[in-house]
């Protein structure tokens, strides 16, 4: 039972870290108003991370944790009332018509998120069989393709069940492009140095 619980945490962290790299580059997103809908996804965030460092316990990590804990704990109380989350919440959808990279804090918070996944993927790979790592990779690409890369789910979003009407910029479906609106100044949260960094 043991082993199954660990490859479950490996699948669902080595998840998280690519659903989070895919949100920090850009390369697919949701519209602003299914990324509200969808709030428990932060506390199944943090929960999966809770139980990877339950399981591998690594020396050191545990005040890294509680950090990302509490980032997640505020972000789902405060859920889309702080200024703070509704930057995020923008930042992170389809909606954002703004530079992406020079909005530091932002970037710095995903990558630190991120790099709390991708460091429990690497503790929780080590205890696997490499039979398991194989395994355990292959289901999350597959997960990957079916929920952020499948059209074939347009039928769930277009239905308004949220979390399933990920594009890309470049390539917005026309039923996607209707649930898109302009952001407003309190949803920005502008915080003005940042937009007038110039980077690529």
């Amino acid at each position: 039972m043991r082993d199954i619980i660990l490859c479950i945490s490996f699948i669902f962290e080595l998840y998280h870290s690519l659903g989070h790299l895919t949100i920090l580059t850009g390369y697919r997103m949701l519209p602003r108003k299914d990324l509200v809908a969808i709030r428990y996804y932060f506390l199944l965030d943090a929960a999966c991370a809770a139980i990877a460092y339950h399981i591998h316990q690594a020396d050191y990590f545990f005040p890294i944790l509680i950090l990302q804990q509490w980032q997640h704990i505020f972000y789902f109380s405060t859920w889309d009332q702080s200024g703070a989350c509704k930057r995020v919440i923008s930042w992170s959808s389809l909606d954002w018509d703004r530079g992406r990279w020079n909005q530091i804090d932002l970037v710095l918070g995903t990558v630190f998120d991120m790099g709390v996944h991708i460091a429990n993927t690497y503790f929780l790979g080590v205890m696997l069989t490499p039979s398991s790592q194989i395994t355990g990779i292959l289901v999350t690409i597959g997960l990957y393709q079916i929920v952020i890369k499948s059209p074939s789910l347009a039928w769930a979003s277009k239905n308004d069940i949220p979390g399933l009407a990920w594009a890309s910029k470049n390539e917005i479906p026309d039923w996607v492009a209707k649930r898109i609106k302009p952001l407003t100044a309190e949803q920005i949260q502008e915080v003005q140095w940042f937009d007038k960094l110039k980077i690529m």
